[in-house]
């Protein structure tokens, strides 16, 4: 296996917004998923605010240094954002940026993933569905 590169190892050693966010804030939504084949595991915890943007966002990861580089690179990358822009979020970004190899491209996936489920929750929960948000699949 393939050492980490140099952005996934500050990632991976000093991991940004790790941590949770209160499960019962109606303004927050979090999705655990899992990749069965390697075990891994990444939870990932998003705040929304009254205009639809991003003010929070939180990860713990159980797996290898490059899904902590991802959970913690997706983190960077969506807080601030608003939840359409969030939508378009695609692991491709965290490949290039983390420079990862092939073999551990499910990290980014996951990411992207359990990414698109947090936003479909949170927008099927909140408020009577009154939030749009467009999630590119």
């Amino acid at each position: 296996m393939r050492e980490l590169s140099t952005t996934a190892r500050i990632h991976f050693e000093q991991p940004r917004h790790v941590g949770d966010l209160d499960p019962n804030d109606p303004a927050v939504a979090i999705i655990q998923l899992s990749e069965p084949i390697s075990g891994a595991l990444l939870r990932l915890g998003l705040q929304v605010d009254e205009h639809n943007c991003i003010t929070a966002a939180r990860f713990k990861a159980y797996g290898c240094g490059w899904l902590i580089a991802c959970g913690s690179l997706l983190t960077e990358l969506i807080q601030g954002k608003n939840l359409t822009e969030a939508g378009q979020f695609r692991h491709h970004a965290l490949v290039e940026m983390l420079d990862a190899p092939p073999e551990k491209l499910y990290c980014a996936v996951l990411a992207e993933t359990v990414l698109k489920t947090a936003l479909q929750d949170y927008a099927a929960r909140s408020s009577a569905g009154k939030v749009t948000c467009t999630i590119s699949l």
